[in-house]
């Protein structure tokens, strides 16, 4: 079977994201983020590709791209091989250390723009007593002190002041998505992840199954209404089939 033909956004933005392969652990130490840091930049350099955010957890890491997707699938090429390359030298392993190729979700509005980069940003809210602000191996610090390897100025442009970014990370709620809410079908379960996330404004899909009836059904809803097969909602949300199915928003919402 052919690979899934990536979606092409017109304005030439991705949010790309890898992860080891079977769950591994890719970075064993911080040595392991700094080179794939210095990879990143000299790359970035080598090609035509702008670098929006970014954010290195253990096991998988996100990227938001500006570049032409010809040049962004070349220039992911080069980062993961060479990646790899060091890691299983360093570390006296073989075989593939990524799962499968690398995910893409094209992005096509400001919306969609600044709540990928958000997303991205707040990875780190996952790690008990983790906060996104002072977690040091995201671009969030390139945004709010000075940019190093991301090229900041068009998203800040969306905003009003550093300020005004730094309070749209803080303060959110799951409706603060809809605005950015993209058709997404056909989206790999790791791309789904990533963008239900954004879209409902949560940090873990599975959050949702401890909610209130109408709550959760709600969410589902959403999730539904934008364009996610149902399959493939059960699966990411670890929900019932059956539950997802019947999922209708409550008539006093």
């Amino acid at each position: 079977m052919s690979p899934r033909q990536r979606k092409i956004s017109q304005a030439d933005l991705y949010h790309i994201t890898c992860r080891g392969v079977a769950k591994r652990i890719l970075f064993e130490c911080n040595d392991d983020r700094r080179f794939l840091g210095r990879l990143m930049r000299e790359l970035l350099d080598e090609h035509d590709v702008e670098l929006y955010a970014w954010c290195f957890m253990s096991n998988h890491i996100h990227m938001l791209l500006h570049a032409d997707l010809e040049i962004t699938s070349v220039f992911m090429r080069k980062l993961l091989s060479g990646y790899a390359r060091y890691f299983n030298d360093k570390y006296d392993r073989v075989g593939h250390l990524f799962q499968d190729r690398f995910g893409s979700v094209a992005v096509t509005t400001d919306a969609q723009l600044m709540a990928t980069v958000r997303y991205i940003h707040r990875n780190p809210c996952e790690i008990p007593g983790q906060s996104f602000e002072t977690y040091i191996w995201s671009s969030y610090r390139e945004y709010v002190r000075a940019p190093f390897i991301s090229e900041t100025r068009f998203v800040l442009s969306l905003f009003n002041s550093i300020d005004e970014f730094a309070e749209f990370h803080k303060n959110w709620q799951p409706d603060d998505e809809k605005q950015a809410k993209p058709k997404l079908l056909h989206l790999d379960d790791i791309d789904a992840v990533a963008q239900a996330s954004a879209l409902l404004g949560i940090e873990r899909l599975t959050q949702i199954a401890a909610l209130d009836k109408a709550a959760r059904d709600s969410m589902l809803a959403s999730l539904k209404e934008a364009g996610f097969p149902i399959s493939q909602i059960a699966r990411i949300t670890e929900i019932n089939r059956n539950t997802v199915q019947r999922a209708k928003r409550s008539s006093k919402q």
